[in-house]
């Protein structure tokens, strides 16, 4: 099936492919995919089943609720990666099992014939990945740029005073950067949401009590004001996380929203966020096939759309550079996503941006 398609990785006993010489790699590789379909393919309906659960029953309660239906990807993508190993995230996995609209039986179904090829074979499926964003695909988008923005905490959460989650969804990354830590915790989101994300946290047992939740309707309100009146201090250090928003957003509300973290923030700030390329907002490009015959159709059942990208075809770097300084911001790390050659080029690039 096109979802666990995109790759391939070493067997999992080999911590680093740079131990196996390349002769030995390359006669390994195509083994492990003929081995993963041979497993995989007897058990696609239980993974065609388990998908179309998984998507209905989180279109009805999205749709019924005014719950974010594209804020469940992420999570289930980090339900994956743990369950592959790759990074461990207890919070995720007890948030799934408490939200209304998932379905830990149904990931099961999903992606229990792939994590059985993959303990068998060692291949991994696109969609429980952690490649560098320089090798990244489509599929493995999420994985991605997961890993960039856990860096990016990493790197910036200790010398920081206050963490905002802008558009924060069902992210669980302040419980596993934030808690225990002199750090005020921000969370903003539309208000179904939040009352949906607390409740589930409610039921697992998740404790919350320190994070402030902040309601905010992006398109009615000042999400600076708001934050203020919550309690965020401008003349402290910040660090904002905007994951997977731009792209739904006017280029003018990307613009402001630069802008307003430079103005209401100290500097030493932060501001991390992921960009795209104008093709694949497009439906065209790299990626197109599975833009038009999967990302997009999602996107219209959920009745949200991509409307903002950049020009990857001609220095991005630069490009994401002007975008900045016109906010009064200075480009930190810049990794483009996808490759670049003659014919290829990136579909996205993940940026961290710094207040001078």
């Amino acid at each position: 099936m096109l979802l666990f398609l995109g790759g391939l990785d070493m067997p999992r006993n080999y911590s680093s492919k740079k131990e196996l010489p390349v002769a030995l790699r390359f006669i390994i590789k195509p083994f492990q995919f003929i081995v993963f379909l041979i497993i995989q393919l007897p058990l696609l309906p239980l993974t065609i089943f388990g998908y179309i659960f998984i998507v209905v029953k989180a279109m009805i309660y999205t749709k019924k609720h005014g719950v974010s239906a594209t804020a469940t990807n992420p999570l289930s993508s980090r339900w994956f990666l743990h369950i592959f190993g790759l990074r461990r995230d207890e919070a995720t996995v007890k948030l799934i099992s408490s939200l209304p609209f998932m379905s830990g039986a149904g990931l099961w179904l999903m992606m229990g014939p792939a994590f059985i090829a993959n303990r068998i074979c060692g291949y991994l499926p696109g969609l429980a990945r952690l490649p560098e964003p320089e090798k990244a695909s489509l599929m493995s988008l999420v994985g991605c740029r997961t890993g960039f923005f856990d860096k990016m905490m990493e790197k910036n959460i200790n010398s920081m005073d206050q963490v905002v989650f802008m558009g924060a969804g069902f992210d669980t990354r302040a419980f596993k950067y934030c808690k225990g830590k002199n750090i005020k915790v921000f969370e903003l989101d539309k208000e179904s949401t939040q009352n949906c994300k607390i409740e589930a946290l409610k039921k697992a047992g998740i404790d919350y009590e320190w994070i402030t939740f902040v309601p905010i309707d992006f398109n009615q309100e000042s999400w600076v004001d708001k934050l203020i009146d919550y309690g965020f201090d401008t003349s402290k250090k910040a660090f904002f996380l905007w994951e997977g928003v731009t792209p739904y957003l006017e280029e003018e509300s990307v613009n402001q929203t630069l802008k307003a973290v430079a103005k209401s923030s100290a500097k030493g700030s932060v501001i991390t966020f992921d960009l795209y390329s104008r093709s694949v907002v497009a439906g065209t490009g790299e990626g197109s096939f599975i833009m038009k015959y999967y990302g997009k159709p999602l996107l219209k059942m959920s009745g949200e759309i991509w409307k903002f990208g950049i020009d990857t075809t001609k220095n991005p770097k630069e490009n994401v550079e002007t975008l900045l300084k016109e906010a009064g911001l200075a480009l930190g790390e810049f990794r483009l996503m996808g490759k670049t050659t003659e014919k290829e080029k990136p579909f996205g690039g993940l940026v961290e941006a710094v207040k001078i």
